[in-house]
């Protein structure tokens, strides 16, 4: 009797540790096989084939919210079990410490009772260190390097003006790119940079010097002229004090230009240093120019040829505006047909005889001197303006 217990409970032991086996099995979930489990099994290795231990391997169930996960064995293997009705969709990615996340989310849709294996191939990241010095060999400190596929990680250069970017995916994008920004320095961009799986790039960067051009424009009275256009390699516009600002442009021998409407366009040659200390006031003088400008046109014939004779049905109307040798310069051209609305004329225009009875057109230039309308009466038979261009026009 003592001997037939003894092996009771030895059978029930061997029977509970099985149980405690599988239960304990690496890699499985926890949801009870039945008809209606989803079973999905598979290894999570490296570019070489070798398997990844301790992987976690994550999945959701219909696209849900809650996430779900299992971790791969000494051999990289997993298996997940799952209840489901009906067709599910399982989403899956994976995370291995030391390796690039698998995230490309694969889905599959899946019933009770299917069993499916899928392998994942996961990789290491790719490092890039170096240094990021002056152009005369001093290090700087703070400076701020984003790197393609990492951009949620900006790194600073330490005091020696060294750094490291690490868990950088190569497959992200073909175009690994690198950008280096510091205060009072140009930015810096490269691309192109060849990073490889596992692999550690050196990259040192010279930063050039950057100046930031600041001042005030005004007319010859000291009065703000605001809108102002400023170009000092890079451009700005003035406020409503006549101020501008102009970051970040390389240092040494520039000309910084300044204009506005109704004002003559103004140069000025200086030396820029490197930081906040380029402070250039910029003084407008009034155009001169009182002459509005001056347009003409040409009328090229569209025709067609009915029993043998040769009709004019229309015309291609061109349009050619000048200002005088000294004027602002011409800054745009209008015109209308039959008292319409005005448009910009933007190249040659087609009209028809029977549609159009009166054309009208001016010019203005950048001073803001008009031309007087010019208009081509098609009834009449007059033309009041400035004349024709190119030769004689066709106007019978």
């Amino acid at each position: 009797m003592q001997t037939s217990i003894k092996w009771i409970i030895r059978l029930s032991t061997l029977s509970l540790c099985f149980i405690l086996f599988g239960i304990m099995y690496s890699g499985v979930s926890y949801a009870t096989e039945s008809d209606n489990a989803v079973s999905v099994s598979g290894k999570v290795i490296d570019r070489q084939g070798l398997p990844v231990k301790d992987a976690t391997v994550k999945y959701w169930l219909d696209y849900g919210n809650k996430e779900h996960s299992v971790e791969t064995d000494e051999s990289g293997n997993y298996r997940i079990i799952e209840s489901v009705e009906n067709y599910t969709v399982f989403t899956f990615s994976v995370e291995a410490e030391g390796y690039v996340p698998y995230r490309h989310y694969t889905s599959y849709s899946l019933r009770g009772g299917e069993q499916i294996q899928l392998d994942f191939r996961i990789y290491e990241p790719s490092t890039i260190v170096g240094t990021v010095k002056d152009q005369a060999g001093r290090p700087v400190p703070d400076a701020r390097i984003k790197v393609t596929s990492v951009f949620d990680r900006i790194v600073k250069t330490d005091q020696q003006g060294r750094y490291a970017v690490t868990g950088i995916d190569y497959a992200y994008n073909p175009n690994i790119a690198i950008w280096v920004d510091a205060d009072d320095y140009m930015l810096y961009e490269q691309d192109r940079l060849g990073v490889r799986e596992g692999g550690t790039l050196r990259m040192d960067v010279v930063l050039a010097e950057a100046a930031h051009v600041r001042g005030k424009v005004v007319d010859e009275s000291g009065n703000p002229v605001s809108g102002a256009k400023v170009n000092a390699g890079g451009s700005a516009t003035t406020d409503a004090q006549g101020n501008y600002l102009i970051k970040r442009v390389p240092t040494g021998a520039r000309t910084i230009t300044g204009e506005a409407a109704g004002y003559l366009k103004t140069s000025l040659s200086v030396t820029l240093v490197k930081g906040d200390h380029n402070t250039f006031n910029i003084v407008l003088k009034k155009d001169a120019d009182i002459t509005p400008p001056v347009t003409k046109y040409r009328l090229v014939p569209i025709t067609d040829t009915v029993n043998g004779k040769i009709y004019i049905k229309g015309f291609t109307f061109r349009l050619q505006a000048t200002d005088e040798v000294k004027g602002s310069g011409v800054k745009i051209t209008q015109y209308r047909i039959n008292g319409g609305e005005w448009k910009n004329y933007e190249g040659p225009v087609k009209f028809y005889a029977p549609d159009v009875k009166v054309v009208e057109y001016y010019s203005t230039d950048v001073a803001g001197n008009q031309e007087k309308y010019n208009k081509m009466d098609f009834i009449n038979g007059t033309f009041e303006g400035n004349g024709t261009f190119e030769g004689e026009s066709y106007d019978d």
